[in-house]
């Protein structure tokens, strides 16, 4: 009995369109579930040892509670979070505020407390530390 090698066939050509089309699915599929949210930078100098000399300026010491947004400024408790600056805090002059956070404030509590203090128009805000 002889084998039936058969006829020489050409190889099945493979057709990149339904490739294509996937790669299109995925590109679209990633670009409409990501986000493009503009992401804005905050300068938020650290106090650094210096050989000139400090300007004297007034400084207010800001301490963030652990409560959830409280602040205690010289023995008064407000919440700058929901009620915004007091005006005397501001005053005429511009004043170096010093922001303390208790343990386990966080971030996002002292970036928004930072932030509320930039629209208030404090020019001059720090990070003096984290209390234990």
């Amino acid at each position: 009995m002889l084998l039936d090698v058969g006829t020489n066939r050409k190889p099945a050509k493979i057709s990149l369109t339904p490739l294509i089309d996937v790669v299109f699915i995925l590109l679209l599929f990633f670009m409409l579930t990501s986000s493009f949210m503009q992401w804005r930078q905050m300068d938020l100098p650290i106090p650094t040892a210096s050989d000139k000399p400090a300007e004297e300026s007034e400084v207010i010491t800001v301490r963030l509670l652990s409560n959830g947004g409280d602040v205690r400024i010289e023995d008064n408790t407000f919440n700058i979070l929901a009620n915004g600056v007091p005006a005397e805090l501001m005053g005429d002059a511009e004043p170096l505020i010093a922001i303390e956070a208790e343990e386990g404030v966080s971030t996002q509590a002292l970036v928004q407390l930072v932030d509320k203090l930039r629209l208030a128009g404090a020019e001059k805000v720090s990070l003096a530390g984290v209390l234990q």
